[in-house]
């Protein structure tokens, strides 16, 4: 019996095709079908519902999974029948799902990605363990960016914010179920590139800084993309070149208020949404305060001692040079100083000596100085000069002596600073009594007398003022006082006359005491 194996098959495959054939043809008695079930007179008949038969692997036809038509029609829709086993033994147990099946489409730009799919067809295939999971990736690349499996089957759209402008991505939706074959489309995907600049702008803005830099910080924009950087304006103008860092430095900025904000950018253009922005200060550089001078004799010396105090503190992790400047201005130099003098940012102090190479009238200010910027200058201060009230000897004494049958004046003072130091002395100028200077004559401290005798070149009324001498710097002058005119010259008493003739020559002597009292003349 199973030697005709082949013969068997074939007969059953004609009672297949015939009854399928009758079927097709409408079942009817008008339909009159051939033995070879070849509907007479109908060449054109359509066959392509007929499933390719293996002879020699009847039972084994479900390895080879068909994708027809007929697998999804009534025929094969739950027939146990043999004819219909016939026909429909490759088809899998369960519809597949494709591409078509789920109306899969993808719009995107830099904001995001929207995917939209139906899966109301999908449902009535009556799938069990149905599993719905969505993705992304960059194309070209194996790993997911994200992906969302579907929980509510109704649902028909799903969004990715932010996308890479001119990246290419895959946005897919794989299906699966317990009856997958190879017809199912597990991974069905659409290709979509963004275009435009970042969709967004950083949502905050921090800012410090120093006096003459600021530095902005925000947290980056997602996604971080290849081409994105970032640009920082001051008062709604760009500063410096983008960066692709989320921290920027300005740096030599005048002092004034400063509307900071941060912008995205791309090779596409700048995002349009609000920018975050902030206010800041740029402090201005103001000079030293709580300037104290204060002045001692040291050795002999006039010493001043000058002290100050930072106005403004200066961040420490800056490296930026920065200290105080000390100008030394006479008035030979008028607003030009003479001297300036430099200061570490921790030098708060510092000592002048007064000699000969500094004025007595030396003022002096302060700056401020960081980097190429500098502050105002302090009021300008006199350095030496109130350290004492310049004012003249007092009192002055004129007494006159008469030393080797001369007469002199001798000039005592007592000089009108208590603690005498280098520099400090007495001028004595000599006049005529119209005020012409006869002669003048400088003494150092401590002397306070001098002498001057009636020589010939000096005229009976001669007087004498006197001031104090500092330096290059002069007191005003006493009144002028009388060396020898205020001495009293009263007329000779005593006075004899003897005559006596000698020789026929008459002879008078006339004697007198003199009555001018001066101390060493007798």
């Amino acid at each position: 019996m199973w030697s005709v194996r082949g013969p068997c098959v074939v007969l059953i495959f004609h009672l297949v095709a015939g009854a399928a054939g009758q079927e097709l043809a409408g079942g009817g008695e008008e339909n009159i079908v051939r033995g070879d079930n070849i509907v007479p007179d109908d060449s054109d008949y359509d066959y392509s519902h007929f499933l390719p038969l293996n002879d020699f692997h009847v039972n084994d036809f479900q390895d080879d999974v068909c994708d027809n038509e007929i697998c999804w029609s009534s025929i094969c829709s739950g027939a146990e029948d043999l004819d219909n086993t016939m026909q429909c033994g490759c088809c899998p147990n369960k519809r597949p799902v494709k591409l078509e099946d789920i109306d899969l489409t993808v719009s995107c730009s830099p904001s995001g990605a929207l995917v939209r799919y139906n899966l109301t067809d999908v449902l009535r295939f009556g799938l069990e363990n149905l599993t719905v999971v969505i993705s992304y990736q960059m194309e070209g690349e194996q790993d997911s960016l994200d992906s969302q499996e579907v929980e509510d089957f109704d649902d028909t759209e799903f969004s990715w914010p932010g996308l890479c402008s001119g990246v290419s991505y895959q946005f897919c939706v794989e299906v699966t179920h317990a009856d997958m074959s190879k017809l199912d489309e597990e991974n069905m995907c659409q290709a979509c590139t963004a275009h435009g600049p970042p969709a967004s702008n950083p949502s905050s803005l921090t800012v410090s800084g120093g006096l003459t830099y600021l530095s902005a910080s925000w947290p980056g924009v997602s996604p971080q993309c290849a081409d994105l950087t970032y640009q920082v304006l001051l008062n709604g103008v760009t500063q410096d070149q983008p960066t692709d860092k989320t921290s920027h430095m300005i740096s030599f900025l005048d002092p004034g208020l400063y509307n900071v904000s941060v912008r995205a950018e791309n090779n596409e253009g700048h995002s349009t949404q609000p920018l975050p922005s902030t206010l800041y200060t740029i402090r201005e550089i103001t000079p030293p305060v709580d300037v104290q001078v204060t002045h001692a004799v040291v050795n002999g010396s006039l010493t001043t001692q000058l002290r100050w105090n930072k106005s403004i503190e200066l961040e420490e992790e800056s490296i930026t040079r920065r200290g105080y400047l000390l100008n030394l201005y006479t008035s030979e130099e008028g607003d030009v100083p003479r001297l300036t003098e430099n200061f570490t940012w921790d030098e708060m102090e510092t000592s002048f000596i007064f000699d000969s190479s500094l004025s007595w009238n030396t003022k002096f200010s302060l700056q401020t100085f960081f980097g190429n910027h500098k502050s105002n200058e302090t009021e300008l201060t006199e350095l030496f000069s109130n350290a004492i009230e310049l004012s003249p000897p007092d009192p002055v004494t004129v007494r006159n002596v008469v030393i080797n049958d001369t007469l002199a004046a001798v000039i005592d003072w007592v000089t009108s600073v208590d603690d005498g130091f280098e520099g400090l002395g007495v001028s004595i100028t000599l006049w005529t009594k119209d005020n012409s200077e006869l002669y003048s004559v400088s003494v150092s401290n401590p002397q306070n007398t001098t002498t001057v005798t009636l020589e010939n070149d000096l005229p009976w009324d001669t007087v004498v003022t006197l001031r104090t001498i500092v330096g290059d710097a002069l007191s005003q002058g006493t009144e002028p006082i009388e060396l020898f005119s205020a001495l009293e010259l009263p007329a000779p008493v005593n006075m004899t006359v003897t005559h006596t003739v000698e020789n026929d020559t008459l002879t008078v002597e006339v004697e007198w005491e003199d009555a001018i009292v001066v101390d060493g003349y007798a």
